[in-house]
């Protein structure tokens, strides 16, 4: 629901622009394995991107936990094999039409769906998340069933659970 973290600035950044959209942004929390894995996706006229980072806990007191990011998992895209795009886009104040160039993008529908099979086969990139900034801390405080407040060196985390009627507002 809100998210303060400067590590983060990109990736909103990104989602706010017209040619991508955050589509989620969850945590789950597996308390029997003592596992965190935060995942995003984003999302394009023809492409969904997805990647994760998890990383283990350490419960230190009944409101604060310290967590280890251990690695970061890049799945392949999804790509479209129909690219849509708007009529118009709005970029910087100036709107572009794209209408020119969706007749040429029709040509190469045939091409842009043996390439979507082929990527979407590959395995998730999984790399090491290394160096000092992988351990944080986290204050954890519940306001009811639904939502949550983690604040901690990591940043300020506003979280609804899944299936929430608080995330039918956004």
């Amino acid at each position: 629901m809100y998210i303060a973290a400067s590590e983060l600035l990109p990736l909103l950044a990104a989602g706010s622009t017209p040619l991508f959209k955050v589509k989620s942004i969850c945590q789950s929390i597996e308390t029997s394995s003592r596992t965190i894995v935060n995942s995003t996706t984003l999302s394009s006229s023809f492409a969904t991107f997805s990647f994760s980072a998890s990383a283990s806990f350490e419960v230190r007191s009944p409101s604060r936990i310290q967590v280890q990011f251990k690695e970061g998992t890049l799945q392949p895209p999804e790509i479209k094999s129909s690219i849509v795009l708007p009529e118009n886009v709005d970029l910087f104040g100036q709107k572009i039409n794209l209408l020119p160039v969706q007749q040429p993008l029709n040509l190469l529908q045939e091409g842009v769906a043996t390439i979507s099979q082929a990527i979407s086969e590959q395995p998730p990139l999984k790399v090491p998340i290394p160096g000092e900034r992988t351990s944080s801390w986290l204050l954890i405080t519940y306001l009811d069933k639904d939502l949550r407040i983690s604040r901690g060196d990591g940043g300020l985390f506003v979280l609804a659970r899944e299936g929430s009627s608080l995330l039918d507002l956004y």
